[in-house]
């Protein structure tokens, strides 16, 4: 039998979008897991996204919907730009990547995330203002935690994971963050304005 890794290169090499976009599904799907398990076990959190636990299923699909249709594809994109943009492995080059990365593309892809899963929950695009609103609201919260984790992580990412497993590398790393994400997007904005 052959091991794992042989077939995750196999399915790169043939399909490496696909691939990303499967792996970055199932694996944003479990943050969520994670997050609803830890949202069960503490009474005041389950309290405050009442709403996000009624679909716990329904919560889940649109964390996969998120992961592997829009993140991955996107991300994917991303980050082979940015290997061409800023070559190499040295301190330099890996300051410059997570420099890049957090200040270019992060904070869209954070309200994106926000946007996109609110829409889902509400299935109504005359949401989008609801949901952009509720995005914004969330975006300077959500990246002071980014900016604590995020950089020290990408210090791996880009000085020591090859290309092709950097967003492997990243999901496995995103495991806690989905969570956080997750919990995040389930949270009422008036809870948010409440605890900053």
């Amino acid at each position: 039998m052959r091991s794992f890794r042989v077939l995750y290169d196999e399915w790169l090499t043939k399909s490496p979008l696909l691939t990303k976009s499967l792996t970055s599904a199932a694996l944003f799907g479990l943050g969520d897991c994670i997050a609803q398990r830890l949202e069960e076990d503490d009474d005041s959190s389950a309290a405050d996204s009442s709403e996000g636990n009624e679909g716990s299923m329904e919560r889940t699909v649109r964390m996969m919907v998120w992961g592997g249709l829009l993140f991955a594809p996107v991300a994917h994109g991303w980050y082979n730009g940015l290997e061409r943009v800023v070559r190499g492995t040295g301190k330099l080059a890996v300051v410059q990547k997570i420099a890049l990365d957090q200040l270019v593309f992060t904070p869209p892809v954070t309200l994106a995330f926000f946007t996109s899963t609110k829409l889902m929950e509400q299935r109504r695009l005359d949401a989008l203002p609801l949901a952009w609103e509720e995005a914004t609201n969330k975006l300077v919260p959500t990246l002071q935690v980014n900016y604590v984790v995020w950089p020290l992580i990408h210090v791996c990412t880009f000085g020591f994971v090859p290309l092709r497993y950097r967003i492997l590398f990243i999901n496995c790393m995103s495991l806690g963050w989905s969570a956080f994400l997750s919990g995040m997007s389930n949270k009422r904005t008036e809870t948010l304005a409440a605890t900053s």
